[in-house]
């Protein structure tokens, strides 16, 4: 929906087409960009209230209009970098608005695609989870998956281009995408404490604490100290990158104790995960490319499938294994030649009887209407009331006994 709005948003401009001109987009790279005609500034980059790196610049296009002719004046592209250093900048694109809008499309097509690959998977979580708790299988690691997933998305719709160049609250989103990337790891170190012996979940419990710790320090140094979030990424990506290889080893550690598929599944998928998160992380720092995030999030696609299909195949087992649970044992409360109740049967159902006549030992009458109660309590007093009460309880106490023996020794009776 999100991405919906910020699509009408880009196609929306007051006038026909002939009044709008043409429109100009340029890359701003990871430089201070400024596009004049003659001496009239037409853009210049500004941060707004959020102040964003290199990387995060790498994403932004300026989009321009021309709405009168230019005429013999000069449009000039300004780029601001540092002395004698290289300049990697993208052709401009001219052209109507459906044109551009369909090239920034293009350009964010894969993100896209794996918001809604993740999306998706996130509702099939919720929906196997509450198909399986129908079934009496509470699996709680479906919803790690969906509320993983729904983190992930919000992360990446904020973290766009396309969200950064056209959303009407940029600052918000980009707090907003900041914390989801902090918090995201949170459901699936939940998912590793529910998979993992008892022993050992007080360490992802630990890497759980870390996590909200670091969340709550980074927003108070930028609430109450106003240090920009860029400035404190490399502690968020240090916590990730030791939380994998530490959830790594423990998770290689317990399949060498337990041998479990289970084990060596989820071992596989923060395999795959690790291995993204680094490559990810080379872009990122070393080589300074704003597309570092594809390869993470094409990573984490992968990590989750792999995870959600040990999910499926465990809870497939579990429910075959009930319902042939259930056929058993209805099979072994019938004779197989006649297709009637055997003794094993009548031994259960005469366990109910015991178990009924021992609740009814302590029978009490709470809701008895007794004719003329009042007039008994006025003549003769309260005591004679609630001996009559009482004896009203012992009656039906009594005759709930001698219909239980009676249902007994017609069940006797039918199984001789």
């Amino acid at each position: 929906m999100t991405l919906l709005l910020i699509f009408v948003r880009i196609l929306y401009q007051p006038g026909t087409e002939s009044e709008r001109g043409e429109l100009y987009t340029f890359s701003n790279g990871w430089y201070q960009l400024e596009v004049c005609i003659g001496d009239r500034l037409l853009y210049q980059y500004k941060d707004n209230r959020f102040e964003k790196n290199r990387q995060m610049k790498g994403k932004i296009w300026a989009d321009i209009s021309l709405l009168e002719k230019i005429g013999q004046e000069v449009l000039s592209i300004s780029y601001e970098t540092k002395k004698n250093a290289r300049l990697y900048v993208y052709a401009p694109m001219i052209g109507e608005f459906c044109f551009i809008f369909r090239q920034h499309l293009l350009g964010s097509f894969f993100s896209i695609l794996m918001i809604l690959g993740m999306t998706g998977l996130g509702l099939v979580s919720v929906i196997v989870f509450l198909y399986t708790r129908h079934r009496q299988i509470v699996e709680k690691r479906f919803l790690n998956v969906a509320l993983f997933l729904i983190l992930c998305s919000l992360w990446c719709i904020f973290d766009s281009g396309i969200y950064q160049m056209y959303g009407s609250q940029n600052a918000a989103g980009t707090l907003i995408s900041f914390y989801a990337f902090m918090t995201m790891p949170v459901p699936m170190l939940l998912f590793v404490q529910n998979t993992v012996s008892e022993s050992v979940r007080w360490i992802p419990q630990v890497w759980i604490f870390l996590l909200y710790a670091n969340a709550v320090l980074q927003g108070f140094l930028y609430f109450l100290f106003r240090i920009p979030f860029i400035d404190t990424l490399f502690i968020t990506h240090l916590l990730l990158f030791t939380g994998v290889v530490s959830m790594i080893l423990l998770l290689w550690k317990e399949y060498r104790k337990t041998q479990e598929k289970e084990v060596n599944l989820c071992l596989k998928a923060f395999g795959v995960l690790g291995i993204s998160g680094v490559i990810a992380l080379v872009l990122y720092w070393v080589l300074s490319i704003y597309w570092y995030e594809s390869i993470f999030q094409f990573g984490i696609l992968l990590y989750i499938a792999v995870l959600f299909w040990g999910l499926l195949c465990k809870v497939s087992n579990n429910i075959q294994f009930c319902l042939e649970q259930e056929v058993y044992r209805r099979m072994s409360l019938e004779d197989r030649m006649t297709d009637m109740k055997n003794r094993k049967s009548f031994e259960m159902y005469i366990e109910e009887i015991q178990e009924g006549a021992i609740l009814l030992e302590n029978v009490l009458l709470l809701f008895v209407k007794i004719a003329e109660r009042k007039k008994i309590n006025d003549i003769s007093g309260r005591q004679m009331g609630d001996e009559t009460v009482i004896r009203t309880a012992r009656s039906i106490q009594s005759a709930e006994r001698s219909v239980l023996e009676q249902q007994a020794d017609d069940m006797l009776c039918s199984n001789k």
